[in-house]
């Protein structure tokens, strides 16, 4: 560990960097110095203990942000303790501008859906909110499908560079028979023939119909539509099976011998 020894030229550049708050610039003019300290977690000012790989809110400007904390210092200041927190940025959906080709299943996210990206930043721990808590929507329950304010669901990461979802967005979990992304706040009903989740709004029952769900017999539109062809098929089949009999029993009728 060595002591600090700034230059002349180095002081205007790090005020300046902590004026503009780019402080990875900043930190670089303290790492491997005495006046730097990592930390095993960060005491907030609101009494959160938050740890490397939680999950936070900051708040910069009026802007919100949302990230997964990978790293935790303290600087001295001017004999004071300054606390700095690194994390990997969240990106909401209104932070993806594409919306060509498998993009346009974005619009079916939910509000509170989150996409952890390869892109990081320092934030000073005085811009500290809250810790969040980051569901994979595929393990949610019915004690998440009413998120609190701090909690939020995700389907995937997101390279920016790439522009790419890891998983791609055609593997992302669909339910119903209209194919919509799942959406733990939807309500859902299971069909009886086929098993699939239907949701209530694609189910063509009425609300007073859907109140007595437990009591209520329920075969999903592809079903009954499968259910209906088969019907007539089977009709058809008979029908002509029937005509066959029929031919038969003329053909007989006119070239038959009759019994002696």
């Amino acid at each position: 560990m060595k002591s600090v020894k700034f230059s002349k030229e180095d002081y205007p550049v790090i005020m300046k960097s902590l004026d503009e708050q780019d402080f990875e610039t900043f930190i670089s003019f303290f790492r491997n110095t005495e006046l730097l300290v990592e930390c095993e977690y960060m005491q907030t000012r609101s009494k959160q203990k938050l740890a490397p790989t939680e999950s936070a809110q900051f708040q910069i400007g009026r802007r919100n942000v949302y990230v997964q904390t990978t790293e935790m210092i303290k600087i001295r200041i001017q004999n004071e303790w300054a606390g700095f927190i690194k994390g990997r940025i969240y990106y909401s959906v209104k932070d993806i501008e594409e919306r060509d080709g498998d993009f346009q299943k974005l619009e079916e996210c939910t509000p509170k859906d989150l996409f952890l990206t390869d892109l990081t930043q320092w934030f000073l721990s005085t811009s500290f909110i809250q810790k969040i808590k980051v569901i994979p929507i595929d393990q949610s329950s019915e004690e998440t499908t009413e998120l609190q304010d701090d909690e939020y669901y995700t389907r995937a990461e997101y390279n920016t560079q790439l522009q790419q979802f890891n998983p791609p967005i055609k593997e992302w979990t669909t339910y119903c028979y209209c194919k919509k992304l799942y959406d733990p706040g939807e309500r859902y009903i299971q069909c009886d023939s086929c098993n699939e989740w239907v949701h209530y709004t694609c189910s063509g029952k009425s609300d007073k119909e859907l109140k007595n769900i437990s009591k209520l017999r329920f075969i999903c539109l592809p079903c009954t539509e499968a259910n209906r062809k088969k019907k007539q098929s089977n009709i058809q089949e008979n029908s002509t099976q029937d005509g066959d009999s029929t031919k038969i029993r003329s053909f007989n009728t006119t070239y038959g011998k009759k019994k002696k």
